[in-house]
This record gives structure tokens, sequence and C-alpha cells, in this order.
């Protein structure tokens, strides 16, 4: 087993580990890097949601995301309590949870079996720090040049897990003519399943819901039956953005606060915990229904609020909020500082 020294950049509040890698090694790594993404790319092996992509820049990337929820088949209408449900959420310890040994039987469906034990022989080594030693049997290395390729084939493992095999088949679209980003190929594929839109921004993941009044309430019975809350305090804790006036925030209602709870715990079970979790505290659930007019989110540190013009009460916009209207079906988008 190669040992690796390692040394921490003190920075007083915080350490960050550097790990003592040849120069020869590192430019082994990067042509590898080079290589499997070249390939991924070809083949079409990741896709459409996982991001970062040269494709969108981070601001574009937001603005399409805003423009696909505007785009999606009636999504404003609550008319008969249907409702739209934001979640963002992160998945938690991502690199440090990753199985070498799973991941090595990951790596092998679509590399040959040689460079899949050198990828995860290079994450299998014996840390020296001083006159201590560690064998690093689980987790990633932070900054091996194949890194990011090696996080983004996992992820979609964890993508598979949250979507289903269904879902993201349809989400992605068929091999020859592959959908792109935020579009369907129809309206019936679209609206056949409750999540709508899905983009996984290396560990921080954006899912869509639109329920009909029968679904959302299916699926809070299922959720109180496991967590009763006879006192109604499921509203007490529920994360909200204070970035926002307050007129601008998640009104607190008792079925959308359930709601959002219901559907983090549904996306949350989909998960092992020797994998990765999602945890209540770092996301954030919205919902957009008859008592909620506005769909409140953060992407790639943008604070955005979807106020459709249907719902719109006052025109005015304060300091330090910039607007944009995207003209199809009347949008108003609305970035805070």
């Amino acid at each position: 087993m190669k040992e690796v020294g390692i040394q921490f950049m003190d920075l007083y509040s915080y350490l960050i580990p550097v790990y003592e890698i040849y120069p020869l090694e590192k430019i082994t790594d990067a042509y590898l890097d080079q290589y499997l993404w070249y390939e991924g790319d070809k083949r079409g092996l990741f896709s459409n949601w996982i991001k970062p992509a040269d494709s969108e820049p981070p601001p574009l990337l937001v603005y399409k995301w805003c423009q696909g929820i505007n785009n999606l088949q009636g999504v404003w209408d609550t008319s008969d309590g249907q409702c739209v449900v934001m979640l963002q959420t992160k998945f938690e310890k991502l690199f440090e949870k990753i199985d070498l040994t799973m991941l090595n039987r990951l790596l092998r469906l679509i590399l040959d079996h040689n460079l899949a034990d050198y990828m995860c022989a290079k994450n299998n080594v014996l840390l020296a720090y001083k006159d201590m030693s560690h064998t690093n049997s689980h987790g990633l290395i932070r900054g091996l040049q194949f890194a990011s390729f090696v996080v983004q084939f996992y992820g979609l493992s964890l993508d598979l897990l949250l979507l289903g095999l269904t879902r993201a088949s349809e989400i992605a679209g068929p091999p020859q003519t592959p959908n792109e980003f935020m579009t369907f190929c129809d309206t019936k594929v679209e609206t056949c399943h409750p999540i709508r839109m899905y983009a996984r921004y290396i560990d921080r993941v954006h899912i869509m819901f639109r329920f009909t009044h029968e679904e959302a309430r299916d699926l809070i019975q299922r959720y109180l039956t496991e967590h009763p809350d006879p006192n109604n305090e499921n509203r007490v804790g529920y994360n909200n953005k204070k970035c926002w006036p307050r007129d601008a925030r998640m009104r607190l209602m008792k079925h959308d606060v359930n709601l959002g709870r219901s559907v983090f715990w549904g996306i949350k079970n989909r998960l092992p915990r020797s994998i990765t979790t999602l945890e209540w505290e770092n996301g954030f659930v919205s919902v957009y229904s008859k008592d909620n007019p506005n769909l409140l989110f953060s992407m790639c540190g943008f604070e955005v609020r979807i106020l459709p013009k249907i719902r719109t009460t006052q025109s005015n916009t304060k300091d330090g909020i910039y607007k944009m209207n995207i003209p199809r079906r009347g949008l108003r988008l609305l970035f805070s500082e």
C-alpha cells in the first residue's frame, strides 16, 4: 500500500489538508481525467441534469431552471387544489462516505478493470502525518485530478435512487436522441409522474414536484401515520427564506407545512444512510399552492422568488431586488442580493 504524506494549511478558523502527490503521478492522473471526460461526453454517459456543465454557466443555469418551471404544463394552476413543491437539499458527507469497494464495482461497469483498480487504489492509501499514520479505506482523497469524474459518476447512482429508473430514463430521453435540459419529448411523459424537474450541482440537489390534490393528501397521510402531529407542531422549526420580506416568504399554513415535510421525508427514505443522507436543517422545501403565491429557492448563490403574474397583488420592487420578466405566460423572477 502506497504511503502519502499529508500536511495541514492552517487558516486559524479551519484547516485545509494538503496531500503530497508526486508530480509524475499528477500528470498521469490529469491525462486520465481528460480521457475519461472526453469519452464520457462522447458516449453520453452523464444525463442532462448533472451540473456543472459547459452548456450553462451558473447564472444561465438559474435562468434556464426558472424558465423551465414556467414552461411546464399548467404549473401555476391551483384551481383544483394542485400544489408545486420545490425541494433543495444537499447530499451530506458524499465524499467521506464513498465506499471504495462499491466504487470499484461501479467503475468496472464503464471502465477497464485495470483503470478501475488504479483509481480506487489511489484513494486506498496510507496517510502519514508526522509520526502518525492512517489507512484511508473509506472516502475520497481530495484533490486527485480525476476526482471530479468519480464524484459525478458516483452521484449518478444516487440520482437513480432518488428518481427511480423509469423516471430517470424519461427525463434523460432515449439514447439515440437524448432530451435537452428541462425538456421532455411530449406532454404525456412530462405529466405522468410528480417529479417534473431534477438537477444536481455536484452534491446539491433541486427537485420540483407537482401534485394533484389527491396525491398531496395521500402523501401527507402516509407521513402523519409515521410521524403523528396532534399539536400542529410541524411548523415549528420549518426553514424559511429570511432574506425576503415577511410578506414574500413562504406562509406556514398547516397543509403546506405537512406537504413540505412529507416530501422531504419521502425523498430522504430513498437513500441508504451508509451512502449518504439528507438533513432537514441544510435544505429547504418551498410549497406553491392556493395559500402560497411564491415559489422560493436558492441556486448557485442566487436567492430566487418566482411570483406568477396571475398571483401578483403589487408591482413595486424594493431596493436590492432585481426584477426579470419572462414574457411567455407572464413570469416574474426576483433576485435578492
